[in-house]
């Protein structure tokens, strides 16, 4: 009897929303047009697609893409102290320098160096960073590095922060 109960409830509660409806996610009729297209891809006064994604330049992902692979390269080498003092001042705030050699010096030393790195992903988020992630592997370890990277006031394309997640590979 409380099983049939709670079916009763929840079916009124399905035909009062289905009837009712949600009032909030409702337009005026005369607000809804199709939005203008602009060469392939749908743009809103913000800035972004109507997805809500922001819209980024081609010169930004060229740049954001030269200096990953820079940062990649840094990686490879071990030159650590080189990537933190290349890096963003909002980078530099996750602490010291010698902490950040120390941690992926470590880091290094417990995977082995990675190749040929792959760009899985590219996004702009809404504050105009670009986080690009890209898969390495090597006989041990799959891994993903995720490299954020954001416009200095003198246009240089600086690291804004630095993410990698490493799996052990079955054998």
């Amino acid at each position: 009897m409380n099983h049939r109960r709670r079916l009763n409830i929840a079916f009124l509660i399905m035909l009062f929303v289905t009837v009712i409806g949600c009032k909030s996610k409702q337009e005026a009729p005369a607000t809804k047009t199709a939005p203008p297209q602009n060469a392939g891809e749908v743009k809103s006064i913000s800035g972004q697609n109507t997805a809500g994604a922001p819209v980024t330049s081609p010169q930004d992902k060229i740049d954001a893409e030269a200096a990953a692979a820079h940062v990649l390269s840094q990686m490879e080498a071990g030159d650590f102290a080189k990537i933190y003092n290349e890096a963003s001042p909002g980078f530099k705030q996750i602490g010291s320098e010698t902490l950040f050699v120390a941690k992926f010096q470590q880091t290094l030393q417990k995977t082995g160096p990675f190749k040929n790195p792959k760009e899985i992903s590219f996004v702009t988020l809404p504050d105009k960073t670009h986080v690009l992630v890209y898969r390495l592997e090597n006989d041990r370890f799959k891994t993903e590095r995720r490299l954020t990277f954001d416009r200095s006031k003198s246009g240089k394309m600086e690291l804004f922060g630095l993410n990698q997640h490493d799996d052990p590979k079955s054998r």
